[in-house]
């Protein structure tokens, strides 16, 4: 199974030990914000237990994990779209823009930062392209997008599950990443999403050859609109709390697995 390269940025970012640190603080916050909500069953008693283990790593002088974590992949948005087979011819000209940059200029900065700190704490890491691999497999698959509009004034964010998900657990995703985007972020929530976005091309294993394998689940999300003053703040000036909001899902969705088996 072919599988794109993987990049790592930590001592871009400011090094393993600070990327530890960020997504501890991270989790930290999100977990105050999940007390008393009942986001899932168990989830607070367990996101307690996760929060100690993965915080000894920060007390410990930045310890790396005795035990890989999982793959997760996560897709900058357009990112190598001239690359695109005929079956995709579409990818090749379509995405938004701001100030004559490329809205995968953005995606990709996301999901490098995002990586650095999944990477940071034990996990498996790809970075793809707009391309996906042939029935390419992982244990989460996170598209990140950004929106644009010809109204300056449209601003939030959205998030959609495959509508293919067979396990449930894209759907799982897409709520935890809702709430902890929305967090530390601040951006708001959109509440409704798009059919082109449960529909996702990279889901569609059915109708496209380069796409996910259906037993790896997927969610995209599209953080915020470039077109909006108000989240650029976050997505071109502060793009490291909308990496920590991606990254921190993840880790929650990852360590409460046991939970939901």
């Amino acid at each position: 199974m072919s599988r794109a390269p993987i990049r790592d940025e930590s001592n871009r970012l400011g090094g393993p030990e600070r990327l530890r640190e960020d997504g501890w603080r991270a989790r930290r916050r999100y977990e105050g914000q999940l007390k008393g909500e009942g986001v899932m069953r168990g989830v607070r008693s367990i996101c307690v237990v996760v929060l100690l283990v993965l915080g000894l790593g920060a007390f410990r002088g930045g310890e790396a994990p005795t035990k890989a974590g999982p793959r997760i992949a996560l897709q900058a948005g357009h990112w190598r779209a001239d690359e695109a087979p005929r079956e995709l011819r579409g990818l090749r000209s379509n995405g938004t823009s701001w100030d004559g940059v490329h809205e995968w200029e953005f995606n990709l900065d996301i999901a490098e930062r995002a990586a650095a700190i999944l990477r940071a704490d034990g996990y498996e890491v790809d970075v793809l392209p707009a391309v996906v691999p042939q029935q390419y497999q992982a244990d989460l698959f996170v598209a990140i997008h950004a929106d644009g509009s010809a109204d300056p004034s449209a601003s939030g964010f959205r998030v959609a599950s495959s509508r293919r998900d067979r396990s449930g657990e894209g759907r799982v995703a897409a709520r935890l990443l809702e709430r902890a985007y929305g967090e530390i972020t601040g951006i708001k929530r959109l509440p409704t999403t798009t059919r082109r976005m449960r529909n996702y091309y990279a889901f569609n294993y059915r109708r496209y050859r380069h796409a996910l394998h259906p037993s790896t689940p997927g969610v995209i999300i599209e953080t915020g609109f470039l077109t909006s003053s108000t989240d650029r703040d976050v997505i071109v000036r502060e793009p490291q709390r909308a990496a920590l909001g991606i990254a921190t899902a993840v880790q929650v969705w990852a360590e409460t697995a046991d939970d939901r088996e």
